[in-house]
């Protein structure tokens, strides 16, 4: 009788596997509000599916899937570059950043099929959450409470920087697009409400100080118009040349902040010599500085942890006067950051990334293929503004979407 009653207890409890997918969905709603509960949920979900088993059943999932190889060559070539690195102590920084795309085979065995809408939602939910604070503080309906980490209020973008807001925002208004113009099963009513909401949220792109964030969402824009009218091309282009030579000049005019942003960009761009520690004179500075460190180091790169010790050392060669007191992590653009840790090989090892995530949907009959092409095309756009690569906020959005997008082909289709 007791045996009887335990099972029964038993059997209403949810097994790991589900319980795994729910953390997951509780991560994709609240990974841009929190560093912390972030990883806190990731390791969670690491420690449940190691505590599940079935590693036989796990491996055979994944052991063919080019996107989860290609994760597992980029961690595995950082740790090469220990070979030829000597400053330890950041080479353990660099690692500790970019041992979470070991996650991405994981997640990959940790979704359910039936749940893939619910990671979409909760992500959505969050974003729109977001926008809805930012208005608020916008429109001084709610003050900036130190808890949203804002530090202008000016540029009320909570709980993460204009950095990090504006082009998750960019990617979320193309989902949004997405499933109002190429997702079958939404109703009419929801259609409608999807489009109110892209306006709402586009608004406010064009209110924050993004400006990686707003070109990305006109290549996104720009890419849908042509998803739309599958096939053709003259139509799209024009289209979205349209859309494009519309939007950015009215931005320009209507909002005070792309306008300064604009502005401040091209003078700062223009004046780097004479005003070196600007936010732009100093990318330019750090891009100029670490081309020069990958003509010394052209084929394996200075190493895993020796990008800061380098730069100082050809910094102080070349422009002296631009210290801030500190060294930056990276040169503010991914690719570069990889050819100047690994040279040319850390280049290949990347493009095999875009290429796993590309051959994948070539070959894809999932509904989310139209996905699958804007993901790829998102991160190769932002990766030439900054350290994308390694963001807290954009690498959990890397290893959730990316994981969802680049399961076997099966589990998308259904």
């Amino acid at each position: 009788m007791k045996n009887i009653s335990l099972a029964r207890i038993q059997g209403q409890w949810p097994d790991i596997a589900t319980v795994n997918s729910w953390l997951l969905i509780l991560l994709a709603f609240t990974f841009m509000d929190s560093i912390a509960i972030g990883n806190i949920l990731l390791t969670l979900i690491l420690i449940l599916w190691v505590f599940e088993g079935n590693f036989s059943e796990k491996f055979q999932a994944i052991r063919y899937n080019p996107f989860a190889l290609a994760a597992v060559a980029f961690v595995g070539l950082h740790f090469l570059g220990l070979l030829w690195t000597s400053d330890w102590e950041f080479a353990a920084f660099i690692l500790k950043k970019e041992f979470k795309y070991l996650m991405i085979p994981v997640l990959m065995t940790v979704l359910k099929r039936e749940h893939i809408p619910y990671y979409l939602l909760a992500f959505f939910l969050s974003m729109l959450l977001l926008v809805g604070i930012s208005y608020s503080i916008y429109l001084e309906i709610m003050p900036p409470y130190a808890i949203f980490g804002l530090e202008k209020v000016e540029d009320p973008t909570p709980f993460v920087g204009h950095i990090v807001y504006n082009p998750v925002l960019a990617f979320t208004l193309y989902l949004l697009l997405y499933a109002v113009f190429l997702w079958k099963p939404l109703s009419l009513p929801l259609k409608v409400l999807g489009l109110v909401v892209f306006v709402i949220m586009g608004v406010d792109m064009f209110l924050t100080q993004g400006r990686m964030g707003q070109v990305v969402f006109l290549v996104l824009l720009s890419l849908f118009v042509f998803q739309f009218y599958q096939g053709k091309l003259l139509k799209p282009a024009l289209i979205a040349l349209a859309l494009v030579a519309t939007i950015a000049p009215a931005a320009y005019v209507f909002s005070p902040v792309v306008q300064d942003r604009v502005n401040l960009a091209v003078y700062e761009v223009q004046n780097y010599e004479q005003e070196p520690n600007s936010s732009m004179g100093l990318r330019v500075i750090m891009l100029l500085n670490s081309f020069e460190m990958i003509q010394e180091n052209p084929l394996l790169g200075v190493g895993t942890g020796d990008y800061r010790q380098e730069y100082i050392k050809v910094n102080q060669e070349n422009f002296p006067e631009a210290d801030r007191g500190e060294v930056l992590n990276h040169p503010h653009n991914v690719y570069v950051q990889e050819m100047v840790q690994f040279g040319v090989l850390g280049l290949l090892v990347l493009g095999y990334m875009f290429y796993a995530m590309l051959s994948l949907y070539r070959r894809s009959t999932s509904p989310l293929r139209p996905v699958m092409l804007a993901f790829p095309v998102f991160y190769f756009v932002i990766f030439f503004s900054d350290g994308y690569i390694m963001d807290h906020y954009l690498t959990f959005l890397f290893l959730l979407l990316g994981s969802l997008l680049y399961v076997d082909d099966q589990r998308s289709r259904d």
